[in-house]
C-alpha cells in the first residue's frame, strides 16, 4: 500500500465531496455506543487502497451512482475510523488496538477488504494479548462471530482453551457437565468439540465420564454447576437466581 496520506481528504474542509457513506452498527454488547453512526468517504482512495472495494465500486452495476451506503456490523467506531485512515494511508498503531475486541474487529476489516500489509502483524498483537476473567464470556462470544475456518478463529480458541486449562483446572469438568447438559450435544460429541480446541487435551477419557454421568446428577447438583459457572463469568448478582431456575427448568428435565 503506498505510503503517500491523503487523510486531509477526510476532514470538514475538504473540497473533495464524499460518494460514499459507511453506517456503522454496533454490537448489542457494545459498551461506548447503541447508535448508528454514519462515516463518509472517498470510493477512489478504498478501491486504490483494497481490490475488494474496486471491485465493489467499479465493477457492480449496482454501485454507479453517487450516495452509496454500505452497512459494517459489530465493529467499534474508533476501529473502524482507525481502518478507514489506513485507506488514506497511515500507518496502523497497533498498540491502539489495547484489548482483544478491538484487534479482533480491525483484523475482521482487514480480513473482509483483502487489506494483507498488516493482517499478520494484528493477528500476532492479538496472540500478546491476555483472556482474563473480565473478557472470557466477551472473547468466547467472537469466536461465536468467525468464520468456520478462519485463522483468527484458531487464535481466539487456542487462548480460550490455554487460560481455561490453566485457571479453572477442575472445573473444566464442571464446565463440561453444564454444557452438555445445555448445550444440545451428546457426551460423546461435546468432549470431541474440547478435545479439538485443545480444552480437554489428554484427559479425554476423564472427561466423557464426567459427561455420561452428569445425566445422573441431583437437581441440587446441578444448580450448584451452574450457579458456579455464572458467578464465574459474573453474572449480575441480581439476576443469578432467575438465571438458575431458567436452566434447571428449560435444560435440566
Amino acid at each position: 500500500m503506498s505510503q503517500i496520506n491523503f487523510l486531509h481528504f477526510l476532514s470538514l474542509n475538504s473540497r473533495l465531496p464524499p460518494d460514499v457513506t459507511f453506517q456503522l452498527t454496533p454490537s448489542s454488547s457494545s459498551t461506548t455506543t447503541t447508535t448508528t453512526v454514519s462515516v463518509p468517504a472517498h470510493k477512489c482512495f478504498l478501491a486504490t487502497a483494497s481490490p475488494v472495494f474496486d471491485k465493489m465500486f467499479y465493477e457492480s452495476d449496482n454501485s454507479r451512482g453517487q450516495g452509496m451506503v454500505i452497512e459494517v456490523k459489530n465493529v467499534e467506531e474508533k476501529v473502524f475510523r482507525m481502518f478507514l485512515d489506513h485507506m488514506y494511508g497511515k500507518e496502523v498503531v497497533l498498540e491502539e488496538l489495547s484489548d482483544v475486541p478491538s484487534t479482533f474487529g480491525m483484523f475482521q476489516l482487514m480480513e473482509q477488504y483483502n487489506i494483507k500489509d498488516v493482517k499478520e502483524k494484528i493477528l500476532a498483537r492479538m496472540k500478546s494479548q491476555t483472556v482474563e476473567k473480565a473478557n472470557f464470556v466477551t472473547i468466547v462470544n467472537l469466536v461465536g462471530l468467525c468464520d468456520e475456518h478462519s485463522e483468527v478463529k484458531d487464535v481466539l480458541q487456542s487462548m480460550v482453551s490455554s487460560y481455561l486449562q490453566e485457571n479453572l483446572g477442575m472445573s473444566v469438568s464442571k464446565l463440561i457437565m453444564f454444557m452438555t447438559e445445555h448445550g444440545g450435544m451428546d457426551g460423546q460429541a461435546m468432549a470431541s468439540v474440547l478435545d479439538m480446541v485443545g480444552m480437554v487435551g489428554g484427559e479425554e477419557e476423564d472427561s466423557k465420564e464426567v459427561v455420561q454421568e452428569s445425566t445422573a446428577a441431583s437437581p441440587q447438583s446441578r444448580r450448584g454447576i451452574v450457579m458456579e459457572f455464572l458467578e464465574y463469568c459474573d453474572f449480575p448478582g441480581d439476576k443469578l437466581e432467575e438465571m438458575v431456575n431458567m436452566f434447571i427448568d428449560d435444560g435440566g428435565r
